[in-house]
């Protein structure tokens, strides 16, 4: 599934074959079925409770993954000497933790986990020293099953958003200030294929204002489907890889940007995101649908409360139903099979895991 320890470093290709690529990759965003665009036409609200587990082995959480039998939290890294901690699932008992903070070896500085793992392997890529390492998640302890280097070619652009995409590929959002694309890579680190922006006359239209946190995007994949959420603009696309392809398939919402708020030109800063709308702060792919959570609310307005509205699309991008949480969340995985939201909201509840049952 992935090299041994040490293996498979990436093949550093130059820089001029990439910047031939590039154009391909913003121009020609490959659609593998009709794509067909569907609205929000959701019934009632169903309104949802959360349980409040208490955690005392966290200072704060910085996000929540959900393995075949654990939940694993990860810590920010602010005063703890481990990243990830380690709970049973359904019973959320602590079990114990692992990756040591650190640049020793099997330490780590900036991790941050990859989606879509199989099984009860959790994965995740250092952003500080371009490592990706795999370990398997038992109830006594975390073993590394593999780890390799995963640079990007372009050093204006890094991997962000990584989800595995089968055994041996790798569905990522290689992505800088100016420019950035979906992109699939092979674990010994050959890309296979791209698709660039589904908007590509905003970088025309905004000129010198336009940068990439404009029209950026959350990506969430599940066996070898994938949706990508977009912070800004009010939009879901689905998709599949298929036959070493990126395809969407389907989208939900505008086909249009909405009007960014930008600063004057007497300015030394063109725009602010702060006064922009959040449309969709997390997605979650799950096998049966897509979980997006929506929020409607000024950027500067999120930070401290998140949101609450799930909206549940089918994978042809079918509303489903609308779930509204008594308690707003930051991140978020899905049970399925037992009709069980996880979440977290360190800014509001700093020691706790939030459960509600749906």
């Amino acid at each position: 599934m992935w090299p041994a320890d040490g293996a498979g470093l990436v093949r550093i290709c130059r820089r001029s074959a990439v910047c031939m690529l590039l154009p391909l990759c913003l121009l020609t965003a490959v659609s593998c079925g009709d794509g067909a665009s569907s609205g929000k036409d959701f019934g009632e609200p169903e309104e949802v409770e959360a349980e409040f587990v208490p955690i005392s082995e966290i200072l704060k959480i910085n996000d929540i993954v959900k393995l075949e039998d654990y939940i694993v939290l990860q810590n920010s890294g602010e005063g703890a000497d481990y990243f990830y901690y380690v709970y049973s699932c359904p019973e959320l008992e602590f079990l114990y933790s692992f990756a040591r903070q650190g640049r020793g070896p099997e330490e780590y500085l900036m991790p941050a986990a990859i989606g879509n793992t199989s099984g009860n392997v959790i994965g995740f890529r250092d952003h500080a020293t371009d490592m990706i390492a795999f370990y398997e998640v038992s109830d006594t302890a975390a073993v590394l099953k593999g780890s390799y280097r995963m640079a990007s070619p372009d050093p204006y652009r890094f991997f962000w958003e990584i989800n595995m995409a089968g055994d041996s590929l790798l569905l990522v959002k290689h992505q800088g200030d100016r420019n950035g694309a979906r992109e699939l890579w092979s674990v010994s680190g050959v890309m296979k294929d791209s698709i660039g922006n589904s908007f590509p006359k905003l970088p025309r239209s905004m000129g010198k204002n336009y940068y990439t946190i404009f029209d950026d995007y959350h990506i969430s994949a599940s066996g070898n489907r994938f949706v990508c959420a977009y912070s800004l603009i009010d939009r879901l696309e689905m998709g599949e890889v298929r036959d070493g392809r990126i395809c969407l398939t389907a989208a939900v919402g505008t086909e249009d940007t909405p009007e960014f708020y930008l600063y004057g030109d007497d300015t030394a800063t063109e725009f602010s995101i702060d006064r922009n709308i959040v449309t969709y702060e997390n997605v979650y792919a799950g096998r049966d649908c897509v979980y997006a959570l929506y929020s409607g609310q000024r950027m500067d307005d999120t930070d401290m409360n998140h949101s609450s509205r799930i909206e549940v699309y089918s994978w042809d991008g079918e509303p489903v139903r609308l779930l509204s949480l008594d308690v707003p969340v930051s991140s978020f995985i899905v049970d399925e099979d037992n009709g069980v939201i996880y979440a977290v909201n360190p800014e509001l509840h700093e020691d706790k895991i939030l459960r509600f049952r749906f």
